[in-house]
């Protein structure tokens, strides 16, 4: 398992959303934007993020989950159900 420091989690993700140039950078800087509002609602359980304060992490199997979450993200914006995988993020 690797432990991303979340700030380099968000970098990685959105430099993989920007490969999409159907999405470009206003749909990376979106999902940012809804990945912290994600990570700062308590009422969901996160079941890859470590830590706690300053010291967060986000664990993933290898490299090939980053490539997942955006692609999964490029997916559900062409499909227009992007609520649907907010609602499903982990």
């Amino acid at each position: 398992m690797i432990k991303l420091p979340i700030n380099e989690f968000i970098f990685e993700v959105k430099e993989e959303i920007l490969s999409y140039e159907e999405l470009g950078e206003k749909k990376a800087d979106e999902w940012e934007k809804n990945f912290i509002k994600w990570l700062e609602d308590e009422n969901i359980k996160k079941k890859y993020v470590k830590g706690n304060g300053e010291k967060k992490f986000y664990e993933i199997k290898d490299e090939s989950v980053i490539f997942e979450i955006a692609d999964e993200y490029y997916d559900s914006v062409l499909q227009k159900k992007e609520d649907l995988y907010w609602s499903k993020f982990q």
